[in-house]
């Protein structure tokens, strides 16, 4: 422990209080340190990826399998297929849209291979420079990549970005997730010196809110919230502004800046349901730091309901629902943490 400390820049308390199981890490900054002073990726300290619990999960876990073979396994198509193909692309890209906006992974799951194929084959297909088509292919393939990251298989989610094409009118989004995905690896520095390269090109509120949360990971604030604010402004539509404030708890989650989670979790019932259970989440942990056990069982369970799978596949609801178990004193909530444990597959 104390070679520990000075290594991560963490409190010799901290460390002892986490290890002894009187505190847990429900902040993205900590984990990273914690995760560079015993030279591991921050994915060894979350314990992902871990045994599926129920169909729906196993189906998702599948799903990793089937993008690692599309990465090697793209056919040849007929003229016919292109027609069919090529007509077929934007609705399947809305019906991601749809799962991601509703946080349901197993509808992602499912939609997603077919999607990959369908937009590869439309690309290489005549006519398949077109803007709509590249920026449906983008999108594909960082949908693709994001579900990866969620689910531990950074490496693979890499794979999954270097077939992106940036472009222009595409909102960023390869380029915001490859910054997402660097801050997941515990890189929020370097997240962050690649975020302020591509602003060179255009500043995407995708893009400001992803690299928001890599200057928060990396403890600079102010300047996380300048790029919030910016992204606030720049906000066209209510999905936009959903995500700039599940950022801005996100943000105010790393600093320990409870009250401040808990003002914009307010913004959660008008919310699709994704951004909504990321909120109640992020109100449960905050109610569990400031002591309010009950509430924040509430808001977990809540979260839960929102988009059951969604949640229940995330680090944080996981590392929340082991630390609020430990200290329910209450039956009733207690009662509540055990139903959810068996959700989650908890033991």
């Amino acid at each position: 422990m104390t070679d520990l400390a000075p290594c991560s820049g963490l409190t010799e308390e901290l460390i002892s209080d986490v290890e002894t199981g009187h505190d847990w890490v429900d902040q993205h900054r900590v984990l990273c340190s914690l995760a560079g002073g015993l030279h591991l990726d921050p994915l060894d300290l979350t314990g992902q990826p871990y045994a599926p619990h129920g169909k729906q999960h196993v189906t998702v876990r599948a799903t990793a399998w089937h993008l690692r073979r599309h990465l090697y396994q793209l056919g040849p198509v007929t003229p016919a297929d292109r027609q069919r193909e090529r007509s077929g692309l934007l609705s399947a890209t809305q019906e991601v849209r749809n799962a991601q906006a509703a946080g349901d992974d197993h509808a992602l799951a499912l939609v997603l291979p077919p999607l990959l194929e369908t937009a590869d084959h439309s690309v290489s297909s005549a006519g398949g420079g077109r803007p709509e088509i590249v920026k449906a292919r983008n999108f594909a393939y960082t949908a693709a990549a994001g579900l990866l990251r969620r689910l531990g298989y950074r490496d693979l989610a890499w794979s999954m970005l270097q077939r992106g094409r940036p472009a222009a009118g595409d909102g960023q989004v390869v380029e915001a997730e490859e910054v997402r995905l660097l801050t997941s690896m515990g890189m929020p520095g370097a997240a962050a010196d690649r975020a302020e390269q591509y602003f060179a090109v255009a500043r995407s509120v995708a893009l400001l809110c992803a690299a928001a949360f890599a200057y928060a990971s990396a403890g600079e604030r102010l300047h996380a919230e300048r790029l919030l604010d910016e992204a606030d402004s720049r906000a066209s539509d209510a999905a936009e502004s959903a995500a700039v404030t599940v950022v801005r708890a996100s943000s105010a989650m790393q600093f320990g800046a409870w009250e401040q989670v808990l003002e914009q979790h307010e913004a959660a019932a008008t919310m699709p349901l994704a951004r909504r259970a990321d909120l109640l989440l992020l109100a449960a942990g905050a109610w569990a730091r400031l002591g309010q056990i009950g509430r924040a069982v509430d808001r977990l369970a809540a979260a839960e309901r929102a988009a059951a799978l969604y949640i229940r596949l995330d680090p944080l609801a996981r590392e929340l629902l082991h630390a609020l178990r430990a200290r329910a004193r209450d039956a009733d909530n207690a009662l509540e943490l055990e139903l959810l444990a068996g959700r989650f597959g908890v033991q």
